[in-house]
């Protein structure tokens, strides 16, 4: 199964875990580049003011297990702990 990346929509990991700085989100990443090679992502594990991280495209689709832009409310990330029923 292979992954469609697109800028702006947010994917949810294979191995979900706790991020976030002042609130417990799961580990989500949002695409804001990407490049020939590389994505660019936004997410509650990078710290407010840093420069969005970039990795090999091929790392973020071994990461990524799907895209869960349509399950989050608009401009919010997951709380965590995921409930039993939102968790895939």
């Amino acid at each position: 199964m292979s992954i469609e990346l697109k800028v702006g929509r947010c994917y949810r990991a294979k191995k979900t875990r706790p991020a976030g700085q002042f609130a417990s989100y799961a580990n989500d990443r949002q695409i804001t580049h990407i490049g020939v090679s590389t994505v660019q992502f936004d997410g509650p594990s990078v710290h407010a003011g840093r420069q969005y991280p970039s990795i090999r495209k091929e790392k973020f689709i071994e990461w990524a297990s799907h895209d869960v832009t349509d399950e989050l409310p608009p401009g919010e990330w997951q709380l965590w702990p995921i409930p039993k029923g939102d968790a895939k």
